[in-house]
């Protein structure tokens, strides 16, 4: 998988320098420090992927700390909330039967995500992406760029690239274009849809659906 390619979207400060005729700013004095914290992408996690959540496991240990949190804040309805546990615990359990059945009908020859976000998701049920494309959402990529990106599809001889909600379909269209790649969304984060009750599993089945209908043998 790729790093995050800071070169790719950082500031431009020669295009919107401030005009230090103007406004005397003293950047010797207060400079933004590049090299220590300049932009990062917000998908970068640094040592630890914090997309937890993709691993059905991790969100059985979630829901147990909720509800230890809630009993010790409300004991006098410790026996509601265990219920209510249980009854999650058993829909994961349902979700996780489903979603293996259906991934299990993909064709894992070779998918591309855009970054390296889904890995508790992959080793949960099986899958592996054979790599990954880091694009700023915030700014389009350049004709090198570009270039590269489409090498990369096709040394790993993807037969899918996955994009993300937050970033243009046009980008995926460009860099799929002349090869043999079909496209798709995944959403981890959910963005695409309602908050409520059902916004986890409504999650996790859009992601293996998306999955499917782009790997189908």
């Amino acid at each position: 998988h790729a790093k995050h390619d800071h070169d790719s979207h950082k500031h431009d400060h020669d295009s919107h320098k401030h005009d230090h005729d103007s406004h005397k700013h003293d950047h010797d004095s207060h400079k933004h420090d590049h090299d220590s914290h300049k932009h990062k992408h917000e998908h970068e996690h640094g040592e630890y992927d914090a997309h937890i959540w993709l691993d059905p496991n991790n969100a059985s240990l979630i829901v147990e700390k909720i509800t230890a949190v809630l009993t010790e804040l409300d004991p006098e309805n410790s026996a509601r909330y265990s219920a209510n546990a249980d009854k999650t615990h058993k829909r994961i359990d349902d979700m996780v039967v489903q979603i293996q059945q259906k991934v299990s009908e993909i064709d894992n020859s070779g998918f591309i995500v855009f970054h390296d976000a889904y890995q508790y998701f992959e080793r949960h049920f099986g899958i592996a992406a054979v790599g990954s494309i880091t694009v700023s959402p915030e700014v389009i990529p350049g004709a090198k760029r570009i270039s590269e990106l489409r090498q990369k599809v096709k040394d790993a001889k993807a037969t899918c690239v996955m994009s993300e909600p937050q970033f243009e379909p046009q980008i995926v269209q460009v860099i799929t274009e002349g090869t043999s790649a079909k496209s798709g969304v995944l959403d981890p984060l959910g963005a695409g849809l309602n908050a409520g009750s059902e916004l986890y599993f409504e999650l996790m089945h859009a992601m293996a659906n998306s999955l499917s209908n782009c790997l189908s043998r």
